[in-house]
């Protein structure tokens, strides 16, 4: 989860190691369901409206997918630019702001945040992935690892650092994406052009396996689960959303829509768009179709 052209002049480097990444046809042209600068990270909500995130704005966007509207949900106070969201309770998100934690609670109706906890010695937080409906996985792009966070306390420690994970470059910046479901953690290394997986205990949620590389030639940011039991993998500067089949040995990205700087993605929640991925972009939240 991060915006490219906005590190540019830092990241320069690294793009020269990008030219041998996998190349990747889409199937489809993604549908622009709203236009909106610089998404970061997103999530669907019960009621099928679409949160949505940006790195350098305190503000929590909405989405109407069907009006193909948008609007500011809340503004985030004492942040300065959101990343990682994630609901850990009925229409209740955790958020990233900086090095702080935010609870956004929109199950009264109208949306209150506060600040959970800030992680101080923190070094670039972005990734977040909902472990239960208590806790949050937070991902620390600049020191390679994986904090364990209480939504309920605030209390944190590191569970998962690996090689894997390390940062690297100019910016430096290593794990991005991160996401879990049952008993595996998900997660990519935008700059290491590579993705991983690594199963966790389900309470403690450190690693009990080995750390397992799935691929290391195809760029990948944020990842969402389908409805299918595929795995989705936004790819930023390679502008598509990739199919992943978990279950294969090794799997091989198929690439089901082209979307410019694509960032995240998330499955929308209503019978009437269940099989739809919209994805966070550069311009804006972009829709794919994807079979079922």
């Amino acid at each position: 989860m991060i915006q490219l052209p906005a590190l540019l002049g830092a990241a320069l480097p690294l793009f020269a190691s990008l030219t041998s990444a996998a190349a990747i046809e889409p199937r489809q042209t993604a549908a622009q369901v709203v236009r909106l600068s610089s998404i970061e990270n997103i999530a669907v909500r019960s009621n099928g409206q679409v949160l949505a995130t940006n790195m350098n704005s305190a503000n929590l966007y909405t989405i109407d997918p069907v009006a193909k509207t948008s609007s500011t949900a809340i503004s985030v106070t004492g942040a300065s630019g959101l990343s990682g969201i994630g609901e850990y309770a009925p229409d209740v998100f955790a958020v990233i702001g900086g090095k702080g934690i935010y609870k956004v609670d929109f199950s009264s109706g109208t949306p209150k945040s506060s600040l959970i906890k800030t992680i101080t010695e923190a070094n670039n937080l972005n990734g977040l992935a909902v472990f239960d409906n208590s806790t949050v996985l937070v991902a620390d792009a600049g020191k390679g690892s994986v904090y364990r966070f209480s939504v309920v306390t605030g209390e944190y420690s590191v569970v998962l650092t690996d090689a894997t994970m390390a940062p690297s470059g100019g910016i430096p910046f290593g794990i991005d994406g991160i996401k879990y479901k049952d008993g595996t953690v998900w997660y990519t290394n935008i700059f290491k052009n590579s993705f991983h997986k690594v199963a966790v205990d389900e309470v403690t949620a450190k690693a009990k396996g080995a750390f397992t590389t799935l691929w290391t030639n195809l760029m990948g940011d944020d990842l969402c689960f389908g409805p299918n039991g595929k795995i989705y993998v936004a790819t930023n500067s390679r502008n598509s959303l990739v199919e992943v089949d978990p279950t294969a040995a090794k799997p091989a990205p198929v690439s089901v829509g082209s979307v410019t700087g694509s960032t995240s993605c998330a499955f929308g929640r209503t019978e009437k768009d269940k099989n739809v991925a919209y994805v966070g972009a550069g311009a804006g939240v972009f829709a794919v179709t994807v079979k079922i």
